[in-house]
């Protein structure tokens, strides 16, 4: 798997559902932005950090039905992979 940077961060494209229950769009591009931050420990200023990977769960997420929303399951993958990096960086890099 490639390293997750924040250039793929903002390229992130989600499915989208209707009828299943799914992340709401405002909620998880909210989110994306937050995890963006990882430019932050890429140009070497995790002081700039707004998100730690203890923040990441999914379920923390409001759920809709009926409504367009973000596929659970693309969006749970892509969180983890996210709380992964970011681990990453806070365990093993600049310290």
């Amino acid at each position: 798997m490639d390293t997750l940077t924040a250039e793929k961060v903002r390229n992130q494209v989600f499915k989208l559902t209707f009828f299943n229950e799914g992340y709401r769009i405002d909620d998880v591009d909210s989110l994306l932005d937050r995890i963006e931050s990882l430019a932050a420990w890429e140009t070497h200023h995790p002081e700039n950090v707004t998100v730690t990977s203890d923040m990441l769960v999914p379920s923390q997420l409001p759920v809709a039905r009926f409504r367009e929303t973000y596929k659970k399951d693309s969006v749970d993958a892509f969180i983890e992979e996210a709380r992964e990096a970011l681990e990453f960086y806070e365990n093993y890099r600049y310290h």
